[in-house]
């Protein structure tokens, strides 16, 4: 199902400024580039990372904020056929200097801010470290790149993109041009697209659902507007000025909600995208409410970001779904006894050419891959009886707790319906009677005395008695990853920390 080395495309950003050479391309603060300048931009860019690169075939990585050289540098990099590596830059250096040394980075971009991190982290490394704010302010376009222009092997492996490593060592998922064509291909044919479109990308860069924007985007010969952090205020303005497209998580939608409070939404907005972790069904109510064009997704790195998701018409008739795959990608569920049954929960599988290349010193693609090219997610759901996708949880966070599976998820969903609830995490201790035993943290706004006999009743109401958290801590905050993801492991440390400080009395 993957595209097969050899098909080669015209190079999408050099379509792009051929066809619309004075349409914007990207926004970033007050600073604005159309196709041609993008264009002009990505070559000088290309040039550097070239004689950087030399004749090594190694990868080029990237460790920055959301900025306009990234833009330039990813789009250089397919210039010159050089698979990235965007990094973590929330990392340790130990933990990037993993990362680089497991995908032979030969080449490291680097922001002003993260210079120190990259010097420790290619420390005795063959790594070549090119500062960003030489991308952006290259001038003299040189004669090498002036020739025939390149074309893109839809075979040939675009960019490593670690995975959040919630066990072990993270790995590096091997994406390829042909997962990225046909994942922006997939979301354009099910979101609809429209040549006035405008991409609002918030999300960090070096995680699948920032990068795929910029590919998107350059693609459908489309507008991005780059911010260099999340801020609610910010998105909220570059909607208003006209963003038609918007990738975000849980939090981050619930943060501008509060902001915007009830005032109705533009009605430019096409299309809010929210995943990346569990949407308590109380945001989608509330985002249909006012009006808001909210499309629940499901997606993961190995299948190129997005792999279903719900448009906002259906949102109102099956707000807890994730909605249908894309058009060439496919969906299964396994049970214990083979194929589910309609409402029968069991492992989500997913086949298609949006599925990558494999990991990183598994390139037999034999970690999760069955034979006839279904992956196993790790992720546990159902489908109805039209097709459309309920993710329940992670395999991973399973809890087993007296012979019965209780999800993290679904606790989770029914504590954040609590309107005093801004955020929640639930995880399984280890428990001599019965296995395992849920316990929450929640962050709470209202009065703390009352905050656990509150939530317990409102549990009840909801829950089976097997499901209702054992205990229920209040933390100022949770730990979540760049892309909004709870970090349970953390979570679970801290946790233990405080049950253990409670019983020595501490």
């Amino acid at each position: 199902m993957t595209a097969p080395a050899g098909l080669q495309l015209p190079n999408w950003l050099d379509a792009a400024a051929l066809s619309h050479p004075m349409k914007r391309a990207l926004s970033f603060a007050n600073n604005h580039w159309t196709y041609a300048d993008l264009h002009r931009s990505t070559s000088l860019a290309a040039a550097i990372l070239a004689d950087a690169r030399g004749q090594e075939a190694g990868r080029i990585g990237i460790l920055s904020a959301n900025r306009p050289g990234f833009v330039f540098a990813v789009h250089a990099a397919t210039r010159i056929a050089a698979p990235i590596v965007p990094l973590n830059w929330r990392q340790t250096s130990e933990e990037i200097a993993w990362q680089l040394r497991n995908s032979t980075v030969r080449v490291l971009v680097v922001d002003d801010e993260r210079v120190d991190l990259a010097s420790r982290a290619c420390a005795g490394l063959p790594i070549t470290i090119v500062a960003m704010k030489d991308l952006e302010r290259a001038s003299v376009l040189p004669k090498s790149l002036n020739g025939e222009e390149p074309r893109i092997d839809l075979g040939q492996e675009a960019a490593v993109i670690y995975t959040s490593g919630t066990s072990g060592r993270p790995k590096g998922a091997r994406i390829s041009y042909g997962n990225l064509w046909f994942s922006a291909i997939g979301s354009a044919l099910h979101l609809g697209h429209r040549s006035d479109d405008v991409w609002l990308a918030a999300m960090p860069l070096f995680h699948v659902g920032g990068l795929s924007i910029l590919f998107r985007a350059v693609i459908g010969a489309l507008p991005v507007v780059l911010q260099k952090r999340f801020d609610p205020e910010s998105m909220i303005s570059a909607i208003a000025e006209g963003a038609t497209l918007v990738s975000v998580v849980p939090f981050m939608l619930q943060r501008m909600l509060e902001v915007h409070g009830d005032a109705r939404w533009p009605a430019s907005l096409r299309r809010v995208l929210v995943g990346g972790s569990s949407t308590p069904p109380s945001l989608i109510e509330e985002c249909l409410r006012l009006g808001i064009p909210v499309a629940p997704t499901y997606g993961l790195t190995e299948a190129t970001s997005q792999a279903t998701t719900l448009l906002p018409e259906e949102a109102v008739s099956k707000p807890f779904s994730s909605g249908l795959p894309l058009p060439l990608t496919e969906v299964r569920i396994i049970a214990s006894s083979g194929a589910a049954s309609p409402g029968e929960s069991g492992s989500i599988e997913i086949r298609g050419p949006t599925l990558f290349a494999g990991y990183l010193g598994d390139e037999d693609r034999s970690a999760g891959i069955t034979a006839d090219g279904w992956f196993q997610t790790g992720d546990v759901g159902y489908m109805d009886d039209e097709g459309f996708l309920y993710v329940v949880d992670r395999r991973d966070d399973l809890i087993i707790s007296g012979g019965e599976n209780v999800y993290p998820a679904e606790i989770e969903r029914v504590l954040r319906g609590h309107p005093s609830v801004v955020d929640a995490g639930v995880i399984g201790v280890k428990d001599g009677d019965w296995g395992s035993r849920p316990v929450a943290a929640v962050v709470w706004r209202g009065d703390p005395e009352t905050a656990a006999a509150n939530l317990l009743r409102h549990c009840e109401e909801r829950l089976a008695g097997y499901k209702i958290p054992d205990h229920i801590l209040l933390l100022p905050e949770l730990p979540r990853s760049t892309s909004g993801k709870l970090l349970r492991r953390e979570l679970r440390a801290q946790i233990a920390s405080i049950e253990e400080m409670s019983a020595t009395g501490n």
